[in-house]
């Protein structure tokens, strides 16, 4: 991998994290599940994935939460998108078809987090799940909104962009 595409990646997570952290004010309103999988069909999958981490690395120094229960669930919620997206997935392309995964992969993402709490925190699942259900819908209604406006024009930007 040569300095060009490392800087590139490096710049690619931290639009990542900024744009989280820009819309924090929005409970689970953000853009990632719609950039993750940009990145996860326009990129290699170990590219992604160090995106991925270098995310989660630089999302949890700025909210100070480096917490051994959540930060590799965390990791695992962000890295099934690329997984998905480049075996299960990977014949998916229209904005329509990637925006409907982008749904799926919100709610993983989401119950990766009900497991870390009913595993390691032991909270009521049933608790857990019904406090969560809105935050769920609204990650999976930006998802699936962001993804289906957003994608085929920032894939056409992107593809110049990797020239």
């Amino acid at each position: 991998m040569n300095t060009k595409r490392l800087v590139l990646l490096a710049f690619l997570s931290a639009i990542l994290t900024i744009q989280e952290e820009v819309l924090t004010f929005l409970p689970n309103i953000q853009l990632t599940v719609f950039l993750l999988v940009l990145y996860s069909k326009k990129l290699k999958i170990h590219e992604t994935l160090l995106v991925i981490t270098l995310h989660v690395l630089f999302d949890n120094l700025i909210l100070g939460s480096f917490n051994l229960y959540y930060t590799p669930f965390m990791w695992m919620g962000w890295a099934l998108i690329p997984i998905l997206s480049n075996t299960l997935f990977k014949k998916c392309e229209s904005s329509f078809s990637l925006a409907c995964t982008g749904v799926l992969y919100s709610f993983l993402y989401s119950w990766i987090f009900v497991l870390a709490s009913i595993l390691l925190m032991h909270v009521n699942f049933v608790s857990y799940f019904m406090a969560d259900l809105l935050f769920e819908f609204l990650l999976a209604a930006s998802s699936f909104i962001s993804i289906l406006w957003l994608y085929e024009p920032c894939a056409k930007i992107f593809d110049r962009f990797l020239k």
